[in-house]
């Protein structure tokens, strides 16, 4: 990846995000400052037993702990999440999402379904899914050579791919992001 199109994928990411917040203020939740964690508790059921810990959620969201606690703190502080201490094994905590939480979640899909149909617009269905498969690809490729923010330092086994050929017109590598 050449620095233009890395400059691009970092500007999307945060125009994204900057879409992202500015929905949630329009809905009323601006103070949800990791909606994301929110989304993935409100896909576990509302039986505490079986809510995850903390360390679960570090996992599936490949955060690193502290993060997802500082998180956690504000959200709980706010409402939107509590702990319970598990009941199998009381030196840790579930964690479960409030009602307040499920119905930010509710608020906020759509908020984020507006953010992603102008992000979209004019883009088929077919070329939606072909940048999702693209998207998901450099993510799992990211992780293998340690952009999994959980485990610092991992190495791909396979090691780093090859560099692209240097076949073409010398310019070819001149080309700038189509996105920007």
């Amino acid at each position: 990846m050449d620095d233009e199109t890395g400059m691009c994928l970092h500007q999307l990411m945060r125009a994204h995000h900057n879409a992202c917040v500015a929905a949630l203020v329009r809905q009323g939740l601006g103070d949800i400052g990791s909606p994301r964690l929110l989304w993935e508790l409100s896909r576990y059921p509302d039986d505490p037993a079986q809510a995850p810990t903390q360390k679960e959620l570090a996992d599936r969201l490949h955060s690193a702990p502290p993060t997802v606690a500082a998180s956690l703190k504000v959200l709980e502080r706010q409402g939107y999440v509590e702990r319970r201490v598990d009941q199998a094994d009381t030196r840790r905590n579930r964690i479960s999402i409030t009602r307040k939480g499920r119905d930010a979640i509710l608020s906020s899909i759509a908020a984020f379904q507006q953010v992603d149909d102008y992000m979209y617009h004019g883009f088929s269905p077919q070329e939606r899914e072909m940048v999702s498969g693209f998207l998901r690809r450099m993510l799992e490729n990211l992780y293998r050579i340690g952009g999994d923010r959980r485990e610092e330092g991992l190495k791909d086994p396979l090691g780093p791919p090859p560099p692209p050929p240097l076949t073409g017109a010398p310019n070819e590598f001149e080309r700038k992001c189509d996105l920007c």
